[in-house]
This record gives C-alpha cells, sequence and structure tokens, in this order.
C-alpha cells in the first residue's frame, strides 16, 4: 500500500511538472507567435539555400588545447566536408598529452536520399582526467572537485535521423555504447587521494529519442524564424547498483532578424531527470566501490567522503543536462553545476559584418566563406535536485565571440565568456544552442 501511494504520488508530481513546462513552452511560443508576424520578412519563411550541401571542404590543422579540468596537451584535427560533391562529412582528431586518444566520425550518410540519414562515431581515449565537483546545486566553491582520473574510455554509436521538408520536420534516435574505468582520484591540487587497484570497467548503453523542429530560414546559420526539439535520454545503471533514469530534455531557441544581415537569438532550455529506480544509497557500500575500506591507509580522507556523499544523490535523484562548457553557461568548465534539474535562459547578438560566398583556399582549410560575424552574449542559469528550488541561485556569463560561416556548413566559433569565476574561452564548431 505504501509503496502504490508512493507511486502515485510520484506520477502526480510528474503530471504538475509536466504541465509547467508545457504552459511556460505555450507562452513562450505565444510571445513568439505575437513578435514575429510584425517583424519584416517573416512571413511565409523559407530556406535560403538547400540543407544539403555538396559544397567540399576541408580543414587540416594543429590543434593545441588548455582546458580546465582536463588538462593540456596538442592535437591534430582534419575534416573533410561534403566528400565526393555528396553531404557525407568525414572528422578525425588526434590527441597527445594530459588527454590520449583518436575520434572518428563520419555523418550525413544517406540511406535515403533527403530523408534518412545516418551518423557513425568512435571515440577512443586511453588516458583521460574529469573535474568532479563535490556538491551538488549552485553553492559549490570554484575550487570544490576532485579529479577523476579515467582509462580504457571507448565510446562507439550513431545517429539515425528521419527528416522531411528540408529538414524542418526530423525524428531522431541515437543510440552510445560506453565504457570507461576510473584509475584513481585526485585532490583539486593533484594530489593522490585514491589509487584504484584492477579497476572495474563501468559499461552503459544509452538511447536517446527526439524531435525537432526548425522553422527557419536556414539550419546551421538561422537568421530568423523558431526551432525547438525535446527528446528522452534513458541513462541504465552502468552498474548493478547504479541509479536508473531518464532525462527529458526541451530547448526553444527564436531568431529575429535585426540591422541588415544579423539576428538576435533568444534560447530557453530546460531539463529534467526523472528516476526510475534508486542506486544504491548506503555510504559503506559506495566507500568499498571507491577502494575504501578500513585497512586502507591514507585512501578514506574528506575528499573521498564527499564523493560518496555526490554519489548517493546521484544515486537517489539522477542528474539531469548540467550546466557550465562550451554551450550554456560558457565562461565556467564543463559540467559544473549538476543537478537533478536545469534550466537555462540564453540572448545572443549575431552580427554579420558580411553576407558573401568567397571561396577560399588556403594550406590548412579550403572553403567557401559566407559571414565573419561578432557576437555578444549574456546567459543565466540555474540547477537544483527539486524542481521548487530552481531560481533560488542562480550564475550568469557574458562574453563576445567571433564566428567564420562556410558554404560546408561548418560554423567556426571563437567565444570569450566572462562570470564571477573569472573568463573562459571556447573554441568549437558549431553555434552555442546548435544542432549538432
Amino acid at each position: 500500500m505504501f509503496y502504490h501511494t508512493l507511486n502515485m504520488a510520484s506520477h502526480k508530481k510528474l503530471m504538475l511538472i509536466s504541465l509547467r513546462v508545457i504552459r511556460r513552452l505555450f507562452v513562450f511560443v505565444i510571445v513568439f507567435d505575437l513578435l514575429i508576424p510584425n517583424i519584416q520578412g517573416f512571413d511565409g519563411i523559407e530556406r535560403r539555400r538547400s540543407q544539403f550541401q555538396n559544397e567540399f571542404g576541408y580543414v587540416v590543422t594543429p590543434l593545441p588545447f588548455i582546458l580546465p579540468g582536463v588538462g593540456t596537451g596538442i592535437g591534430l584535427l582534419s575534416g573533410l566536408n561534403n566528400v565526393f560533391e555528396t553531404p557525407i562529412d568525414l572528422y578525425l582528431v588526434f590527441i597527445r598529452g594530459d588527454v590520449e586518444g583518436s575520434v572518428l566520425a563520419v555523418t550525413d550518410i544517406h540511406l535515403l536520399p533527403e530523408n534518412l540519414l545516418l551518423d557513425l562515431t568512435s571515440v577512443s581515449f586511453n588516458k583521460g582526467q574529469q573535474n568532479r565537483y563535490l556538491k551538488r546545486g549552485m553553492d559549490s566553491a570554484q575550487d570544490e572537485f576532485n579529479i577523476a582520473e579515467l582509462s580504457d574510455s571507448r565510446l562507439r554509436g550513431g545517429r539515425l535521423i528521419l527528416t522531411f521538408y528540408e529538414r524542418m520536420l526530423e525524428f531522431y534516435s541515437v543510440v552510445y555504447h560506453l565504457n570507461f574505468k576510473i584509475s584513481a582520484i585526485r585532490d583539486n591540487e593533484g594530489n593522490l587521494t585514491n589509487e584504484i587497484d584492477n579497476p572495474a570497467t563501468l559499461d552503459s548503453i544509452t538511447t536517446t529519442y527526439g524531435t525537432l523542429v526548425d522553422y527557419t530560414d536556414d539550419r546551421s546559420d538561422p537568421k530568423k524564424g523558431v526551432r525547438f526539439f525535446m527528446e528522452r535520454n534513458n541513462s541504465p545503471p552502468a552498474n548493478d547498483g547504479g541509479v536508473n533514469f531518464y532525462v527529458m530534455n526541451y530547448s526553444l531557441t527564436g531568431y529575429v532578424p535585426v540591422l541588415k544581415y544579423s539576428s538576435l537569438a533568444l534560447n530557453y532550455f530546460r531539463s529534467d531527470a526523472h528516476v526510475i529506480s534508486r542506486g544504491i544509497i548506503d555510504p559503506e557500500i559506495l566507500k568499498l566501490e571507491f577502494g575504501c575500506s578500513e585497512a586502507s591507509i591514507g585512501l578514506c580522507k574528506s575528499s573521498l567522503q564527499e564523493v560518496v556523499q555526490d554519489q548517493i544523490s546521484q544515486n537517489t535523484y539522477g542528474s539531469a543536462e548540467s550546466l557550465g562548457g562550451r554551450s550554456r553557461l560558457r565562461s565556467y568548465v564543463g559540467s559544473r553545476f549538476k543537478g537533478a534539474h536545469s534550466e537555462f535562459i540564453g540572448s545572443e547578438l549575431r552580427w554579420n559584418l558580411t553576407n558573401e560566398n568567397t571561396p577560399f583556399d588556403i594550406w590548412i582549410m579550403k572553403d567557401l566563406r559566407t559571414g565573419i560575424q561578432l557576437a555578444f552574449f549574456y546567459e543565466v542559469g540555474t540547477v537544483a535536485d527539486f524542481r521548487e528550488n530552481l531560481w533560488q541561485q542562480s550564475r550568469y556569463s557574458t562574453g563576445v565571440g567571433a564566428r567564420l560561416v562556410t558554404g560546408s556548413g561548418f560554423i567556426y566559433r571563437f567565444d570569450v565568456a566572462y562570470g564571477d569565476e573569472g573568463a573562459a574561452t571556447t573554441l568549437f564548431v558549431d553555434y552555442p544552442w546548435g544542432t549538432l
């Protein structure tokens, strides 16, 4: 009877959350519905160009990196866009340094021309590390983290896309098989606190199902219109004691044309974790899993205790999409803020200095330049384990960026963002809140 009552309460809470999401998204859509028809050029949105490009482009360039929480090193990036005048793109990256491995991706394989597409990805890292913040929510300090050393990390998978109307409507499915080992834990200064002998391999298969409505004038470089996606990410437990949960993500972005060739982008993002079954929450069992026992010497330190407490919260509530990194709250390191719920609002003025179709061919890059862009952005976000605690605390990022927009579909992005923990830079391909 108790479990039945608990289950009914959970369903009721889930329904209330869903109604809040629908209501907020409905208001957001209504605002854009009222705003857009009054802006010149918004009636009857059509694509500015074909969404299946065959303009050949390539890039081969060194890729030095300094990433907080990841380390430093050098890589070699090579990419071929629209190989043999087809929509197929090929990417290959080799990395050496604090992180060592390779990435291979083949995208836009047309199983049915312009309707059924396939992307394939393979990632292999022999060495790496990741910051693991010891406190969930928004009030953790900048130096409250441990460093998890990773080894034998492998990811294999792909994405299947069913698309219609010049990619204005899409249904997609993503499947990834991930396995890795945590070989050691260090404190925020790099001192060893826990070395794990014969670490177990953590193995999981994640699946994502989603829908994208892209009513804009261009998929890769929109200047007007509305884009909405909704997806469900299934996260089965990586081991017998892990939490089984899924995450619902919602994103709505509006593009308002300003000046002659420019646009104002506004984004609302929401993510919620829903637990199917809890994982292990006994701290003594979790200590053993992290290699800590009464016989251990120097391993059962407070830092490990905090890691265990974080794992208890994870196994109780699950984790929604985190904030921080290359797309949302760009002044913070990746996965800086995490919780069972997250919400984000961002704005970005994309000022196009040019509007052109100029071929260029230099020794490291060949493509068709369609625009040079400056960007000015402001964004704010919040996370919490309980939905009602969202926006009790929040963090912001503001900054500027420069972009090179190409005919082959690449958007080369360089951003400098500032927040209350200082500045951070991003060098990446694709817009924030983009389609990759």
